[in-house]
């Protein structure tokens, strides 16, 4: 038999009749593997968005992480074009941006492939875009992470 692995934690789920399990932990596994979608950290930009600039570099994880998700709240929201935030790690953009749309306060993007940051790598937040009308201003940032539960060797 087969083991499956859950999606967040990778933890391993016993094919159906294993006798080395007594319980079928499934269901058990499944909601430990959730709270692997449920941790982030907010960070605030104290001045209207200027593209190009770094506002935030300064997050150091304590053990290896997965950044998954970005979200973007924006008290005065961009208008004439999106705003985009970039991620850096050890001052490098990564070219994977969470997008705020023109004239919308909250949006929460996806990113097209997560990024790794060890306990060595520095994670930092960078305008990539902001709106031509109205930049953007009392900007909160929300990154949603995950842990690397089991080391993958």
């Amino acid at each position: 038999m087969t083991n499956t692995f859950t999606a967040n934690l990778n933890l391993a789920i016993p094919g159906p009749g294993d006798l080395n399990w007594e319980n079928e932990y499934s269901d058990f596994a499944n909601a430990v593997d959730d709270l692997g979608n449920l941790l982030c950290f907010t960070i605030s930009a104290h001045d209207a968005a200027q593209n190009g600039i770094v506002f935030f570099d300064g997050f150091i994880p304590e053990e290896t992480i997965f950044v998954r998700a970005v979200g973007i709240f924006s008290q005065v929201p961009p208008t004439g074009q999106n705003l985009k935030i970039d991620i850096l790690k050890n001052s490098t953009d990564q070219n994977n941006e969470a997008v705020l749309t023109d004239g919308s306060q909250f949006e929460k993007t996806t990113l097209a492939t997560g990024i790794l940051f060890s306990n060595s790598d520095r994670l930092g937040l960078k305008f990539s875009q902001v709106g031509s009308v109205n930049a953007g201003d009392k900007i909160v940032v929300t990154i949603y992470f995950q842990k690397e539960a089991i080391a993958t060797v």
